[in-house]
């Protein structure tokens, strides 16, 4: 997951990123910081496989965002072969597009009280794999900041998980904490996200450190 949202990565680390990713069977997702055609196409044409879309508050949202992440028919993203997204390699424009069209992974947010309350018409929109709960913005918008174990903030996950199990999508979730994560996938959770890549270095630093002072 490149986070692009709170990240600071340009076009070019996106595709250096997702290039490697690729190479070594990673799936590259992008998390895009605004929902604009420049965002999410050059994403995928940097080579991202799929792309979240953070903050979102209606199913309009979700419907434009869709249709600039697949091709025509479906959508309204601009053809160009000979790209990351073809590993540089010249491609059947048909093929290419039907294949992206099947294959590109969209994952939508749901981390605001608006998007909680439409989750029937945003799951509905055609595309749309997965949702993926921000637990920490949406304890925010409900009221109950930082209270990862408010009723009603998992009131409002289980809602999402149920959503998810009626309209055919992967119910997800992202946490800094293991044993929460751990608990959500027994609770049906079926893409779990655990930290960061600083948040680990950060957690094995500190144990060591501690270690040695305490020895």
């Amino acid at each position: 997951l490149i986070d692009n949202e709170h990240g600071t990565f340009t076009t070019e680390s996106i595709a250096e990123l997702s290039r490697i990713a690729r190479l070594v069977e990673v799936t590259p997702i992008v998390r895009v910081p605004v929902l604009t055609y420049e965002q999410i196409a050059q994403a995928l044409d940097a080579g991202a496989q799929g792309i979240m879309l953070p903050r979102i508050t209606s199913a309009e949202e979700v419907r434009a965002a869709v249709a600039i992440a697949k091709y025509p028919p479906e959508g309204r993203r601009g053809s160009a072969m000979g790209r990351a997204h073809t590993n540089f390699r010249a491609a059947d424009v048909v093929e290419t597009m039907a294949a992206a069209n099947r294959e590109t992974f969209v994952i939508v947010q749901i981390e605001t009280r608006e998007a909680v309350e439409g989750l029937d018409e945003i799951l509905s929109v055609p595309g749309v794999d997965a949702a993926l709960i921000g637990p920490n913005d949406l304890a925010i918008a409900l009221g109950v900041p930082g209270r990862m174990r408010d009723p009603v903030l998992e009131q409002a996950i289980e809602r999402t998980i149920e959503a998810c199990r009626a309209h055919g999508a992967l119910p997800a979730i992202h946490t800094n904490d293991v044993a929460l994560s751990a608990d959500w996938a027994r609770r049906g959770m079926r893409l779990v996200s655990i930290s960061t890549e600083m948040g680990f270095l950060q957690a094995a630093g500190k144990a060591a450190a501690d270690a040695v002072r305490g020895g």
